[in-house]
């Protein structure tokens, strides 16, 4: 890795923290990605996706960025957009705690202004990525709802879209911003054998491609369903570069 890799405490949350290899030679201020999940995807330890970036980064044919990955306290909690109660009652697994508002105004509010002051950023909407995976995926596209004058660019890995109620609250919002991108993708093998809610993934998943088809312009959406990909992080840490790509 030629970047620097680094963690950094603020406003109570652990930041993982990536700056590329020419940052202190920049000429303009870099677009940042915004990752949840203490940004698991690009952590050197779990995997090897910044030396895949940065391969894109040598060749051109993806522009240098910052990456900021945000640990969360609990993601059923926070990465929910309004309270459900638990798909396994009595296992050891908590309800959905619904403070996905509450998140994002911390991202948005002192993470992000934080970020803008002390790196060397363009904090423009469209230079300003969200990302996640799983329920990180459902909190980066509730972000498109409510903040987007913020994050102007999308990016979900088989978002958790059988979330209780989110296919009605996106019907009930037709409006999307115009500037907004969004990046979205999804295994085929995603749902098969559950017996809960997670099972209506695929169905959820096409229900809210066409939604999100009949409010943007065709060239600011891209879906992807990927063939022999199931709900996994191995699947996520080798698609995040290629979704990195396209939402910057």
């Amino acid at each position: 890795m030629r970047g620097t890799l680094f963690t950094k405490m603020y406003a109570g949350r652990d930041l993982l923290i990536y700056l590329p290899p020419s940052y202190d030679k920049a000429s303009y201020p870099l677009p940042v990605v915004y990752v949840h999940d203490g940004g698991d995807v690009f952590d050197l330890v779990l995997n090897g996706t910044l030396y895949n970036l940065e391969q894109r980064f040598a060749a051109g044919t993806l522009p240098e960025l910052i990456l900021v990955g945000i640990a969360a306290y609990d993601p059923l909690v926070e990465y929910t957009p309004w309270y459900a109660r638990a798909l396994y009652p009595g296992l050891g697994h908590g309800d959905f705690g619904g403070r996905a508002t509450e998140y994002l105004n911390l991202i948005a509010h002192e993470i992000k202004p934080w970020i803008d002051q002390n790196f060397y950023t363009d904090s423009r909407p469209e230079m300003t990525g969200i990302v996640g995976k799983s329920l990180g995926g459902l909190v980066s596209l509730f972000a498109a709802y409510v903040y987007p004058h913020v994050f102007g660019r999308i990016g979900i890995m088989s978002a958790s879209l059988w979330y209780e109620g989110f296919i009605e609250f996106m019907r009930e919002r037709q409006h999307l911003s115009p500037d907004l991108r969004i990046y979205m993708d999804i295994g085929n093998l995603e749902g098969l054998g559950k017996a809960n809610r997670q099972r209506l993934i695929q169905t959820c998943t096409d229900e809210a491609v066409g939604i999100l088809m009949n409010n943007l312009a065709e060239s600011h959406f891209y879906f992807e369903r990927i063939e022999g990909d199931d709900h996994d992080p191995e699947t996520f840490y080798q698609r995040f570069p290629d979704l990195t790509g396209l939402v910057i």
